[in-house]
């Protein structure tokens, strides 16, 4: 367990740093919207995390009747660090029993071969517990560190442009449950600054610290970098990416407004299940086309995970154009172009489908 003593460049500096935390989480997101209802914080025992919960604890019994929701520190032990990971998970137990709030504790089962794939877990697990103490909310504790360094890393991968816009602050996973990520404007080291007034320890994973994932190298030794030569360089990622979500809304409108158009209805034809008809066109953008197709993959609940750039320039060329072809996409989805309306479904994925070039 560590904890900081680096100075902290105040909001107000007329108050102290866990005040101006407090009133942060209170703006970003206003109290009255969660302390009636249920919230699983998930807890790593970092430090963004532990005063993420902290916080949560202290503004919800403020007010002038008790709340009528519950908080439940969430936490996953992936026991990849043995009895430091163990010291972890005793840390988060202990404090939540200190915070008066419920806690709950899972042991990951199974390998986990990437950094995507413990985020996949742990998001499993965190959506179950949701479900199964009906929470209306999922708040993490992501900082303004971490979506540069989300920007960052989809900049060097060559994401799209929807990558350039960072982490969402609050993503509906379903009609009853919402993921918020509260602290998003808040740096780490003011985080860290502000359990340091309160005396609050917090733990410190070795993982982290770790430059063989691409994130840590990002953080430790691509991002101090480039500070050296611009000190201000997260403010400004943070603000390029607060420009590239107002375009990035603008071309989701125009997006579901074309799929509205250009949307088939199903003929008495027998027909692959969960087909899609769109009338070809080439009278828009492409970025357009192209996040009117992102759309619909998310309604459609077909996986986006492996379908690259150039996947979706294709597909956006095939509705665009008069080329008569036929291929298939990545998580076996067909593509049909053989006439005047294209055509796209998902099929078995140990059938025989035609491969795209």
């Amino acid at each position: 367990m560590v904890e900081s003593n680096k100075s902290m460049n105040l909001s107000d500096k007329n108050k102290s740093p866990w005040r101006n935390l407090l009133d942060l989480l209170a703006t970003s997101w206003v109290t009255e919207r969660w302390r009636d209802v249920g919230v699983v914080v998930g807890c790593s025992g970092g430090a963004d995390s532990v005063a993420l919960l902290r916080l949560m604890a202290e503004l919800r019994t403020r007010g002038e009747t008790p709340p009528k929701g519950f908080l439940i520190a969430a936490h996953l032990n992936h026991g990849l660090r043995g009895s430091a990971s163990d010291g972890d998970q005793r840390f988060v137990e202990t404090l939540s029993e200190h915070l008066g709030v419920r806690c709950q504790t899972e042991r990951a089962t199974g390998k986990a071969e990437s950094e995507a794939d413990m985020r996949s877990i742990r998001m499993q697990f965190l959506t179950d517990t949701a479900y199964a103490t009906g929470a209306r909310y999922i708040a993490l504790a992501h900082s303004a560190d971490d979506n540069a360094e989300t920007f960052i890393h989809h900049l060097l991968r060559g994401t799209g442009p929807a990558g350039m816009t960072g982490i969402n602050r609050t993503r509906a996973i379903d009609s009853d449950l919402v993921l918020v990520r509260p602290l998003l404007t808040a740096s780490r080291h003011d985080i860290r600054q502000s359990l340091s007034e309160i005396n609050q320890p917090w733990c410190e994973d070795s993982s982290n610290s770790n430059t063989r994932y691409q994130r840590n190298w990002i953080r430790h030794e691509l991002l101090p970098l480039i500070e050296q030569r611009y000190p201000r360089a997260i403010d400004a990622i943070n603000r390029a990416m607060s420009g590239q979500r107002e375009w990035r809304t603008l071309v989701d409108k125009m997006a579901e407004e074309w799929l509205h158009r250009h949307m088939v209805k199903s003929s008495t034809q027998p027909h692959p299940r969960d087909r899609v008809s769109l009338k070809r066109d080439s009278s828009n953008d492409a970025a357009v086309v192209i996040a009117a197709m992102q759309i619909l993959w998310s309604e459609k609940n077909w996986s986006r995970g492996t379908m690259s750039r150039d996947h979706w320039c294709r597909l956006a060329e095939t509705i665009q154009s008069g080329k008569r072809e036929r291929y298939s996409l990545p998580g076996s989805v067909d593509v049909d172009a053989t006439d005047s309306v294209l055509h796209l479904w998902k099929t078995d994925p140990d059938s025989q489908a035609p491969t795209g070039c």
